[in-house]
């Protein structure tokens, strides 16, 4: 089976259903090896020094977190031999250890360097070394610490009190130094391994793009670093877990036009799996590399991202066991490389997000703006329309004011005379005239009223009078038509101090618009003034009585002008129905309020409170 990504392919030598294993199925042991890791850490922080473990050949596998703070430098950056950075250079050929031994057990070892300090300095420290196999001649892995010892250093001052370790670190140089060739090859080895590290690792701190141009930098850095790479393929998770999909390729011009190279897929699949550095040779030729390396790219933080392979098509020793544990450290490199490009592509699209949403937003705010001035120009011409329609009715009213003020005049004139002068069919219809006259003149009156409170022109005229004697005298102006409908009129009058400081006529056009109305709605029954004291600064006036009534959906209108509860032409009751209108425009001038309370068939109770005394220079208009 044959993956294809792009232009490259890789084949597989697995089953469709080997293929099909999934990725989460096979990365627990990470979390086994993080969990043994952790144990280690708590026993190992017990142990004064610092504690390290080392491959035979002194790769560092393990750094406990004092290092990191003795040295400034983080554990994962100083494994393999990147701890010989913080090491004295003339004392670094000594550290090494030795993997071979002559003797069984093999011997322990104690040599004294220099180390360098987060601060920039360097202290001498006792590295004790112990194989963690001693019962080989061929030593697998040394366990041991350093300990600081310069206080002690630097208070020796003679041969005499020269401690015993001291006399053990001399037998044990003089051990090495039959050794001291083959270490400074192993160290120039790892020279070159932290150049080969930090030159990937320039690589990939120049920016990229995207993800894809991440990978490809890898593919090629891991090229370009590794001496004996001809290739390198780098290799991600399928989005739904099913497998491995190549996606970079590095060192392509190395081959043929037409041909990718490629590695097995049961060595990418087992160096994913279990997140060990893999190293397969192959004498047999054909289609697969001579060596091949592959490494899982990982990170404590995001697990295994995918797998990193290089591979060598003719030399099958261009790749050994130190290239294998460089291509591990370049796998965690590239991890973080990885992460970095997807936090920034994430970073990106949330900034395209933002952006997309600032530019809604300044779009709405322009269409919010257009929309406020469109209404704040709307308001504009609706109050000069108010004001065009204020000043007319003004000026209409006082133009049928004096027409009818004569009309009515003449009229009243006839009737005086008509026994003289008129018949009885001409007597009533000069009745009829009078009656309408004074309606028309009581209509625009409102309208007058109506326009002078809109414009600001109305102006209360406090004095003092009393209360008691105002409502008797309006009641009595209604007494005779209540009683022409067989409707009983009662007027109540509880009031302690009877005198008040208030506009006498606008309270009396309050009182008049209210009455009227009780008068004119109300056919059987009986109609209920009264005056009375809340407190010795507060009045209230209530109009009741049992009349129609008022439903309740007309009840919130009720107060607003030129409305009616019946709006039809053929209405029973006539009226423009400014009176409530003006009232409460009154008594709100007044600094008082007015409320209504009714129910259809039972009646309305109208009720008016008011200060005892209006201050002219807190009057509301």
């Amino acid at each position: 089976m044959t993956h294809y990504h792009g232009n490259n392919s890789f084949r597989s030598e697995f089953s469709g259903a080997e293929i099909l294993h999934k990725v989460c199925e096979i990365t627990s042991p990470l979390e086994q090896v993080g969990d043994r890791q952790t144990q280690d850490d708590r026993l190992w922080s017990a142990i004064p020094g610092i504690v390290w473990k080392a491959n035979a050949d002194g790769w560092v596998t393990y750094l406990c977190q004092r290092w990191e703070e003795y040295t400034g430098v983080a554990a994962t950056a100083a494994l393999g031999f990147g701890y010989l950075a913080r090491v004295h250079p003339e004392d670094r050929a000594r550290l090494l250890p030795r993997s071979r031994t002559s003797e069984l057990p093999p011997e322990s070892y104690e040599i004294l360097f220099r180390l360098q300090t987060r601060e920039g300095t360097y202290r001498w420290n006792l590295a004790r070394g112990s194989p963690a196999n001693p019962d080989s001649h061929k030593v697998l892995e040394w366990v041991g610490t350093y300990i600081d010892m310069d206080t002690i250093k630097q208070t020796q001052t003679s041969p005499q009190a020269e401690p015993e370790f001291w006399r053990h670190q001399g037998r044990s140089e003089a051990n090495f130094r039959a050794e001291n060739l083959c270490q400074a090859g192993t160290v120039m080895h790892a020279g070159e391994h932290l150049q080969a590290i930090e030159r990937f690792i320039n690589v990939l701190s120049q920016p990229a793009g995207n993800l894809c141009e991440v990978l490809q930098a890898i593919a090629d850095a891991t090229v370009e670093a590794i001496a004996g790479a001809e290739f390198c393929l780098v290799a991600l998770p399928e989005s739904d877990s099913s497998g491995l999909k190549l996606t970079a390729v590095g060192g392509a011009e190395n081959f043929a036009a037409g041909k990718t190279p490629h590695v097995q897929n049961k060595l990418l699949w087992k160096a994913f799996a279990t997140g060990e550095p893999l190293l397969l040779r192959s004498e047999s030729g054909g289609p697969l590399p001579a060596a091949a390396c592959a490494a899982a790219i990982e990170s404590g933080e995001s697990g295994r991202l995918g797998v990193l392979a290089i591979g060598n098509g003719k030399d099958s020793t261009a790749i050994d066991a130190e290239t294998q544990q460089l291509l591990a450290v370049m796998g965690k490199q590239a991890a973080i490389a990885i992460n970095s490009a997807r936090a920034i592509e994430k970073l990106k699209k949330q900034e395209q997000l933002l952006d997309l949403q600032n530019e809604l937003l300044i779009r709405q705010q322009e269409e919010l703006e257009k929309q406020g001035r469109r209404i704040q120009q709307q308001k504009l011409q609706l109050l000069e329309a108010a004001k065009l329609k204020s000043h007319f009715l003004d000026t209409m009213s006082h133009e049928l004011l004096t027409p009818m003020n004569g009309i009515i005049g003449f009229s009243q004139l006839l009737l005086r005379q008509h026994k003289q002068l008129l018949t009885g069919q001409q007597t009533e219809m000069v009745g009829r005239i009078l009656r309408n006259g004074k309606n028309l003149l009581v209509l625009i009156k409102d309208i007058l009223d109506l326009s002078k409170i809109e414009n600001g022109r109305t102006e209360l005229e406090t004095e003092e009078f009393d209360l008691g004697h105002l409502v008797m005298d309006v009641a009595l102006e209604f007494a005779n038509q209540a009683t022409d409908k067989n409707v009983a009129m009662l007027v109540g009058v509880c009031l302690e101090n009877q005198l008040i400081v208030n506009d006498k006529l606008r309270l009396q056009q309050v009182l008049v618009n209210l009455i009227s109305n009780a008068v004119k709605f109300t056919h059987r029954g009986s109609i209920s003034i009264e005056a009375r004291e809340l407190n010795g600064d507060r009045l209230v006036i209530t109009v009741q009585d049992t009349g129609i009534g008022i439903c309740a959906t007309e009840l919130p209108h009720i107060f607003d002008k030129f409305h009616q509860a019946d709006q039809s032409i053929t209405r029973q009751y006539p009226g423009t129905g400014l009176g409530l209108a003006i009232s409460a425009s009154l008594v709100k001038m007044m600094n008082g309020t007015i409320t209504v309370e009714s129910q259809p068939k039972k009646g309305s109770t109208f009720r008016i409170e008011f200060p005892r005394k209006i201050n002219p220079e807190k009057l509301q208009s």
